[in-house]
């Protein structure tokens, strides 16, 4: 009866180690795939930023300013609306909010002195809607 006993209780030890191993194993690979994940979708981002910014300077560099100017503003147009999410971002810092407030308010008094419509007209009511709501709040 007692070698039973030291039998099952080994066996809960046992599966408890290894429970806690196999969550400490799963939560550090999820962690690093996440982690690696972010990045590569950073990097990704600034690789096609790069891009776009090689083709605009070789617009500038031909005396195609029309075409520089409409490739930066349509960059403009992109980086906005992500700032207007369906669903507020969790937890941004004060930081964070700071600067999307002051690029907001940048691009808002750059738009009203230079209007623009462009060929996408569903951008264009994103970019409205962002300007006109109510600036990021620290939650």
């Amino acid at each position: 009866m007692a070698r039973r006993r030291k039998s099952l209780v080994g066996l809960g030890l046992a599966f408890l180690v290894g429970g806690v191993v196999g969550l400490a194993i799963g939560g550090y690979g999820g962690f690093r795939l996440g982690r690696s994940a972010i990045i590569d979708e950073c990097m990704y981002k600034d690789a096609r930023a790069i891009q776009s910014q090689v083709v605009a300077l070789k617009h500038l560099r031909a005396a195609r300013t029309s075409q520089a100017v409409e490739l930066l503003e349509a960059q403009l147009d992109d980086a906005l609306i992500l700032f207007d999410p369906w669903k507020p971002y969790p937890r941004p810092t004060y930081r964070t909010i700071s600067e999307i407030n002051k690029a907001i308010r940048e691009s808002k008094e750059y738009r009203s002195a230079n209007p623009r419509q462009s060929n996408r007209p569903h951008v264009d009511k994103m970019v409205a809607n962002l300007f006109a709501r109510e600036p990021y709040k620290e939650k």
